[in-house]
């Protein structure tokens, strides 16, 4: 029985022993499922346990401390101090994270078991990428060698020396050995601790022969040996380069291939040197695509183009190209950025054609045809583009007379009155008929508040500023272009572009819901007393349907109306202010004429009138009949003034003329007949 029982109690034991790891683990796998398993390194970085973003960071940190940290190297015993940040060392951590993410993570439940235990013992470190600019360490070791060796190799090549091109031959010597030099470099960039590290050193002998040089030196001269013009249409550029500027832009360098070879070419930076003053002509902004509307109506594109830049790479490869030729080639621009509207995206809108048309005429030479031709020129050759509204107030802006625009006739409350820009609903008319029969989105217009017969009853809209406005939406897939003319008589607006094949018709009801026009009287103290000036003859009012019909493409038909009402014209009439309906003031009365009557007469006449006499005294009169008559009244008669009010009147006085005395110079004679 003990027996047994030991037994059992060993085989629990056992079972314990198997289970629980696994267990443990099991939690361990589902707490940490998003970390890096344990014991796992990124190039010695210990990274197990952490989230990738954590792991990403951490790495990122080591690659700062290892970039801001010189690293020694000796060259024949002379030391140097490399920073890696001249030679653009990088680690590339995001891979390196990645593969760290899936370490000990391979295989099923018990393979991940079996590699959880291990890293217990073991530690799993995962390579990462690095990288280092090659040209620029190479750049850096031809100074090291300068500086601890002094006789370095030259490969050869050509040299200017007083604007001529000379051969600079090759010559022997001592330097780095590149490939056993390059890894060693590598390797210490990755070392925390870095201790100083030889660079392997010998003897370099050129591969390069003078027969090359020469060779080399041939080329080079021919290339300089005279001007050399590159010319281009579109932009339009012509720059020729002397042979002196050739001569001092001439470079050479080795390409080691399977043997070495001398390249003779130009230096990009002193060709852009020589460019630099005619950066102006050589450069120019992209060019969107435009449609071009013909005489005949058909609609092209001209092509969008490409920014051009400066590119003295480009150039420098051409001047090589036809130095040894003709002397004379094509300028080659270096591509900008593309145009925001292409050729491609233009055709894309699909065939563009007239859409919709519609004119209204007016009469020649008014003030407000100077008004309509400005809004129709500044609307003219807008593009509105798939999906967007135009507003008509929000692109011309306010009319004003700095624009050009003039005083005409608008609408003011129920009254024609003069206003700058007046006139230019006519224009908002014209315009709107073309949104309603291209089919276009109407988002907002509104018809005049009196109908004028030179416009289809309710299908008009008028603006002024900032309000009402004309707005509608291109709700098509393509370009709409808004195209305007005019003559001395009438206003035309066409839409161009492509509605998918939509048609619009208009159907207008009968007039209905009439309403008489009101009378109103206006003060005018010039008017007469009693008598009325008619301003404006009054019209109905009454109210009309309009109603757009579309036929889709595919024969469906939608209906689209509205009800606009128009108001009674008021008849207008100017009375004198105490003629105005509910006026308690007195009309004035006329003065009547008492010319020619005695004084007592003329007293009786205008007190009877309700005036009242004031003798202003006599005035000499020539004729003797006109003696004791009313010669002079003032206010004269016919004038209106105020009952009560006093009439100053001169009476005539008649003064005998005297007799001349006789001349005492003047002898009588007087004779007797016989």
């Amino acid at each position: 029985m003990n027996r047994h029982f030991s037994i059992a109690v060993a085989g629990a034991i056992v079972a314990a022993a198997i289970v629980l790891p696994l267990l443990v683990f099991a939690a361990a796998r589902a707490l940490n499922s998003g970390e890096i398993a344990p014991n796992v390194t990124v190039m010695g970085v210990h990274v197990g346990g952490l989230g990738e973003e954590d792991a990403l960071f951490k790495l990122a940190e080591h690659e700062a401390m290892l970039q801001d940290t010189p690293a020694p190297f000796l060259v024949e015993d002379r030391p140097f101090d490399l920073d890696p940040k001249d030679v653009a060392f990088e680690i590339d951590e995001v891979p390196a994270v990645a593969v760290a993410m899936e370490a000990r993570r391979e295989g099923g439940f018990l393979d991940q078991f079996a590699e959880w235990v291990r890293s217990f013992r073991t530690t799993i470190d995962v390579p990462a990428d690095v990288s280092i600019d090659e040209e620029a360490l190479d750049g850096i070791f031809e100074t090291w060698e300068t500086v601890a060796i002094g006789r370095p190799a030259e490969e050869g090549g050509i040299q200017v020396i007083d604007g001529q091109v000379e051969p600079d031959y090759p010559r022997a010597g001592r330097g780095l050995d590149r490939p056993g030099s390059f890894p060693i470099v590598r390797n210490s960039l990755l070392e925390v601790e870095r201790i100083p590290a030889p660079l392997p050193t010998g003897d370099i002998i050129p591969q390069v022969t003078p027969a090359d040089v020469d060779a080399a030196v041939l080329a080079a001269r021919s290339l300089v040996d005279g001007p050399i013009v590159l010319t281009a249409d579109d932009p339009q550029v012509e720059i020729e380069f002397t042979t002196a500027e050739l001569t001092s832009a001439i470079r050479s360098r080795v390409v080691q291939a399977s043997s070495a070879e001398i390249v003779v070419e130009f230096d990009p930076d002193v060709v852009l040197e020589l460019l630099e003053p005619h950066r102006s002509e050589i450069e120019r902004s992209a060019v969107d695509a435009r449609f071009i509307i013909n005489s005949d109506e058909s609609v092209t594109v001209a092509p969008s183009k490409r920014a051009t830049v400066l590119d003295p790479a480009l150039v420098a490869a051409r001047l090589r190209e036809v130095g040894s030729g003709p002397d004379v080639g094509e300028y080659p621009f270096g591509v900008g950025e593309e145009a925001s509207f292409t050729t491609e995206e233009a055709r894309a809108m699909g065939p563009i054609s007239r859409v919709s048309a519609f004119t209204t005429e007016h009469p020649p030479g008014q003030d407000r045809v100077i008004n309509i031709h400005l809004i129709a020129d500044a609307v003219d050759g807008t593009i509105v583009w798939p999906g967007e509204s135009f507003s008509l107030n929000n692109h011309v802006g306010e009319r004003t007379v700095e624009k050009g625009y003039v005083p005409a006739p608008m609408i003011l409350r129920g009254e024609i009155v003069d206003d700058v820009g007046g006139g230019v609903s006519q224009f908002a008319t014209t315009f709107y008929n073309a949104v309603f029969f291209g089919c276009y989105e109407d988002v907002s217009h509104q018809p005049h508040s009196y109908y004028f017969s030179r416009y289809p009853a309710g299908r008009e809209a008028t603006i002024s500023w900032p309000q009402p406005d004309l707005v509608f939406r291109n709700d098509s897939d393509s370009v709409v272009i808004i195209d305007t003319s005019y003559s001395s008589t009438s206003i035309t607006v066409k839409f161009f572009g492509n509605n998918g094949g939509r048609h619009c018709d208009s159907e207008i009801s009968d007039r209905y819901n009439f309403t008489e026009p009101e009378t109103v009287f206006e003060p005018d103290s010039a008017v007469r007393p009693g008598s009325q000036v008619v301003d404006q003859t009054g019209w109905e009012g009454w109210t009309v349907d309009v109603t757009r019909i579309m036929t889709m493409p595919d024969g469906t038909v939608e209906r689209q109306s509205w009800t606009h009402r128009y108001l009674p014209g008021p008849e207008i009439i100017r009375v004198h202010p105490c003629d105005m309906p509910g006026s308690n003031t007195v009309c004035p009365i006329e003065v009547p004429s008492v010319l020619g009557l005695s004084f007592n007469d003329a007293k009786a006449a205008l007190e009877a009138a309700g005036f009242v006499i004031v003798d202003g005294g006599t005035i000499e009169v020539s004729d003797e009949g006109q003696a004791g008559t009313v010669r002079s009244q003032e206010p004269g008669a016919g004038a209106f003034r105020d009952p009560g009010s006093s009439v100053t009147v001169l009476t005539g006085e008649y003064i005998p003329p005297e007799e001349p005395p006789p001349d005492p110079g003047t002898t009588t004679t007087t004779t007797v007949a016989p």
